[in-house]
C-alpha cells in the first residue's frame, strides 16, 4: 500500500475538519480561519484520503480518520514528515501517548511545549 502527501488544499481542509479531534465545538469555518496561513495537503493511502497534514514553519501536525487511527504511517511517509527542515510538533490534551512515539524518533520535549529535535 502506498501512503503518500498529496497537494489539495481544498479537499485536505475537509478531511482535517472531519478527522479532527476537537477539545471543544467548532464550525467548518471556524477551522478554515485557524488554517489560514498553514500548508494543508492530503495524506492518502492507495488514492483514498485518509487524512491531513498542516504544516507552518516546521510546525506539523496531522489529523487522521478514525478508521486509519494506529495503522496510517508507514516508514517513508515519517521520514518526510520528520525530515523536514525545522520540524517539530505540540501534543494536544488527550494524545500524551505522543510523547512515546516522538522520544523514539529521537525527539525531545522542548521548554516552549513543543516536541522536536534538539
Amino acid at each position: 500500500m502506498a501512503t503518500r502527501i498529496v497537494k489539495n488544499r481544498e479537499l485536505a481542509l475537509k478531511i482535517g475538519y472531519v478527522a479532527t479531534d476537537w477539545n471543544y465545538p467548532i464550525t467548518f469555518d471556524e477551522h478554515i480561519a485557524r488554517a489560514e496561513g498553514w500548508n494543508v495537503d492530503i495524506i492518502e493511502r492507495d488514492g483514498q484520503p485518509i487524512g491531513a497534514m498542516f504544516e507552518r514553519n516546521g510546525e506539523v501536525h496531522c489529523s487522521i480518520l478514525p478508521q486509519w487511527r494506529r495503522k496510517w504511517l508507514t516508514k517513508g511517509l515519517l521520514k518526510q514528515i520528520i525530515e523536514r527542515p525545522g520540524f517539530y510538533t505540540r501534543v494536544d490534551d488527550g494524545h500524551d501517548y505522543m510523547y512515546g512515539i516522538l522520544a523514539r524518533l529521537g525527539m525531545v520535549s522542548r521548554p516552549d511545549g513543543t516536541v522536536g529535535r534538539i
